[in-house]
């Protein structure tokens, strides 16, 4: 890089020559604050490279998702992030609108500017404006009416305080662009070389993709406009280039196995890594996401594989901080002292953290590898500190900690769901609802053995067994959505949104579990939240259309006010009894 150099004595000297060099002046000057490193403008397939990359691989707004997203739908309970916000439905503003800043400030302002500089580039507009779409469908599913149609669009026409669109708005554009830019692919000859995606820069699986998410936006709005769901749905099925059908055609962001960079990375926008896999992974470890008793005890009802798969019991005292290694995988042993006696594995319960009802830790006796540990490292401390009682907790397998985890967009697992609960609306879909909902499980099981490193894979025996154990009943909206609540264990946000759309599984009652004085900052309705609010700073910059949307929901930006397509209250169960009902 050039660098020039002008000391006052030659700014004196420029100035004295008078008005005849004016102009070169003004040439000599513009070269001087010309940075020759930097390229004049950006090729909008790297911008797409960049955004793509940021949907799981932004540290700072994965911080959302561990202190809220992931306590919502109580796959994850006892951390401190999680029972501090989610756990004792304490609102943050810097803790929620982490999703929201990032996306608008880097995401949808990257997008929206390659959208407008592509047009010439027919294949990678349409990526970009796929993105543009899911990540939309994203944000609105989090707070409800968001800036969408103007959003992102300051520096090429000046609006910087753009309206708040009504979600029903948002999901008539996102369908509208779905739509669209499935028809302009394959319309150019350009490449969309900036696709990190497993779709592989093909026009024909990002037409692929855009048909399979209208299924998933179409089931979303299915009880609050069921006519217009089931005409996108059926559109969607039926339109040209088909959809995902196997896991080979299954969509999600491609993670460089690179040692872990936690806030440096997101703060220098290195997304190279997963972050999700980074901070339900913890930061120290005293920190692991532990697994909430919801999820691990319906898992233990229904016999699920699964379950040893996803939770399992560590060591985790000595473990690295840049990657997964330095874990002693304790559960076999952790089972066993349960099964002569001891307490086993205990769960925590949503809104504890891992030290409340406290837990005995086994003798290091009762524990082979803890004893072996101790005895050749006692300087290390791995009977210290609690950690005996932190390692019965089960945690999330450091499997799906890795930084090369996929970012999940969407699956056939998932579609085949979206078509059995279609089946059982009496929508026109091939199949019906029990082999969709038995083929959904099948793929399921297969994500977890194609795309982690879990401790052994699932056998065909181990499936079929849980099926004939798990039959899809005789209310398969509660069936259906319970096993895509497991399946999107690994895709929070759409966990979440199906979740409060489908209101299956029943969660934890909050109201009846103990609010506890380690998180003083409750708010009076312990019942769990059904949105985010909005940031703080949204009432100052942009207070106008920030009032209006505040004053759709009634007149105070309330989290416990459903967003549109939402239309049933949550289902709700007593956890201790339905503990109590499997042990």
């Amino acid at each position: 890089m050039k660098k020039h150099i002008l000391n006052i004595v030659s700014i004196m000297m420029l100035f004295s020559f008078g008005g005849g060099l004016s102009s070169c002046s003004d040439s000599y000057l513009e070269e001087v604050n010309t940075d020759d490193s930097k390229a004049e403008s950006i090729d909008p397939n790297a911008q797409l490279t960049t955004a793509l990359l940021q949907t799981y691989g932004d540290f700072s707004l994965m911080d959302t998702y561990r202190s809220y997203i992931t306590g919502f739908t109580q796959y994850y309970a006892g951390g401190w992030n999680v029972s501090n916000y989610a756990g004792a439905v304490y609102p943050k503003d810097s803790e929620m609108a982490l999703t929201w800043n990032r996306y608008y400030q880097i995401g949808i302002k990257n997008l929206v500017d390659a959208i407008h500089r592509s047009e010439n580039m027919p294949n990678t507009n349409a990526a970009l404006r796929i993105h543009r779409a899911y990540m939309m469908a994203l944000l609105s599913d989090i707070y409800g009416d968001i800036p969408c149609t103007e959003a992102g669009m300051s520096f090429i026409n000046g609006n910087a305080t753009p309206k708040y669109d009504t979600q029903e708005e948002v999901y008539d554009f996102i369908f509208s662009e779905l739509k669209a830019c499935a028809a302009q692919l394959g319309t150019g000859t350009d490449a969309i070389s900036g696709d990190v995606t497993s779709l592989g820069g093909k026009p024909e699986a990002w037409k692929r993709y855009a048909n399979t998410l209208r299924l998933r936006y179409a089931m979303r709005i299915s009880d609050v406009a069921p006519e217009k769901a089931r005409t996108e749905f059926e559109s969607a099925l039926n339109a040209d280039g088909g959809i995902i059908s196997s896991a080979d055609e299954d969509a999600y962001v491609k993670y460089n196995d690179a040692p872990f960079t936690l806030y440096d990375g997101a703060n220098d926008l290195d997304f190279r890594a997963n972050a999700l896999g980074e901070m339900i992974y913890g930061q120290d470890p005293e920190s692991p996401s532990f697994v909430c008793s919801t999820l691990y005890d319906y898992m233990k009802k229904m016999h699920d594989p699964r379950l040893y798969r996803i939770a399992r019991c560590y060591i985790h005292t000595t473990r690295s901080q840049t990657d997964t290694s330095g874990n002693f995988d304790v559960t076999d042993e952790v089972i066993a002292w349960g099964e002569r006696g001891g307490d086993g594995i205990v769960p925590c319960n949503v809104g504890d953290a891992w030290w409340s009802d406290w837990v005995n830790g086994p003798a290091n006796s009762d524990i082979p590898t803890l004893d072996s540990l101790v005895t050749l490292y006692p300087d290390k401390g791995y009977d210290k500190n609690n950690y005996p009682a932190r390692m019965i907790r089960p945690t999330i397998a450091v499997a799906f900690c890795n930084a090369d985890c996929p970012g999940i967009l969407i699956t056939s697992a998932e579609v085949e769901f979206l078509l059995a609960e279609a089946a059982s609306k009496g929508w026109t879909v091939p199949g019906d609802v029990k082999s969709h909902y038995e083929a959904g499980i099948r793929a399921s099981m297969q994500v977890l053995n194609n795309y982690y490193d879990i401790v052994s894979k699932i056998s065909d025996e181990e499936i079929e067994q849980y099926i004939a154990e798990n039959p899809v009943g005789d209310n398969p909206r509660e069936s259906i959505n319970t096993q895509a609540w497991i399946l999107h264990l690994t895709n929070p946000s759409e966990g979440w949104a199906n979740l409060r759309r489908s209101d299956y599984p029943a969660l934890a009652d909050r109201t009846l579990l103990p609010v506890r004085g380690d998180f003083p900052h409750e708010d009076p309705n312990m019942q769990t939240p059904v949105r985010l609010r909005y940031p703080l700073l949204e009432a100052k910059y942009n207070s106008v259309n920030y009032e209006k949307a505040v004053e759709r929901l009634g007149g105070t930006d309330d989290w416990h006010t459903r967003v549109w397509w939402d239309v049933n209250e949550q289902n709700f169960m007593d956890i201790k009894k339905f503990s109590e009902s499997i042990n």
